[in-house]
């Protein structure tokens, strides 16, 4: 017998009704910083989880065997066989690239989290005051 997992109420709310709730049962607003401290532990969970993706999404190829054919490019004068081990090099280089960029756009997110984290501090000492 399988069971269904219940489905949270505030995930059926659409945004109106769950902002016209919020705004009639609850006393105490919450501050900037709050909503900016929540906004950047999402932010932080996602990214953390996604760079855990990107650094496993070569685990697949095993470049030990790419420079094996580049030792054997290298040592090679005959030009057929240099083009033929740089056919085989070529998808762990576009591999190795399309990651490398990923990984540029995942630290350019982090560098945007940071920043949010930063404003938390700046929200706080204006409330503080």
């Amino acid at each position: 017998m399988s069971q269904k997992k219940a489905k949270d109420i505030l995930d059926e709310m659409t945004r109106d009704e769950l902002l016209a709730w919020m705004r009639s049962s609850w006393h105490q607003r919450p501050k900037r910083s709050e909503l900016l401290y929540l906004r950047w532990k999402i932010q932080s969970e996602a990214l953390a989880s996604d760079y855990q993706k990107e650094i496993s999404s070569l685990d697949h190829l095993d470049f030990s065997v790419r420079d094996r054919y580049a030792a054997q490019c290298n040592a090679t004068n005959n030009v057929a066989e240099k083009l033929r081990l740089l056919k085989l090099i070529e998808p762990y280089d576009s591999a190795m690239s399309a990651h490398l960029k990923r990984y540029k756009a995942l630290d350019a997110r982090q560098a945007k989290v940071d920043r949010l984290y930063e404003q938390i501090d700046v929200e706080r000492n204006k409330e503080a005051v």
